[in-house]
């Protein structure tokens, strides 16, 4: 008898622990994508007001490395603002921690969104909507 119970306790118990750990990373996936959902609207609504410095100073490090503030905002206000007023955005999906978005108008555009470990933009790229 003690071995029957000896053997339902740690059944049990590995089966709580792994329900401990399916809701863990559960959480953490959760909790990114509610961050980058939440990010991702701010860029937009920057992107509408055309605030290139607030969009920038939502960069992480290594955008900021390849890229300064004043061509940011030189490239943003003459090249991709005029593009696209940014009005008529459509959540597309999420892969790969990235969230790709639809911006319709002529040509239609995507625009591709992630973050890096401090919850800074990593992926900030404006293309030509794919289907893909």
């Amino acid at each position: 008898i003690s071995v029957k119970i000896l053997f339902m306790k740690k059944f049990v118990f590995t089966i709580i622990t792994i329900l401990i750990l399916h809701i863990g990373f559960s959480q953490t996936a959760n909790t990114y994508q509610k961050t980058l959902d939440s990010i991702s609207a701010v860029v937009i609504h920057y992107m509408q007001a055309k605030q290139a410095d607030s969009i920038y100073a939502l960069e992480g490090q290594d955008f900021k490395t390849q890229l300064t503030q004043e061509n940011f905002k030189s490239i943003s206000e003459n090249q991709v603002f005029p593009l696209n007023d940014f009005q008529n955005v459509t959540f597309i999906s999420t892969t790969n921690g990235i969230n790709k978005y639809k911006v319709a108008g002529t040509p239609d555009l995507q625009l591709l969104i992630s973050l890096d470990k401090e919850n800074k933009l990593e992926t900030f790229l404006i293309q030509q909507f794919s289907e893909n």
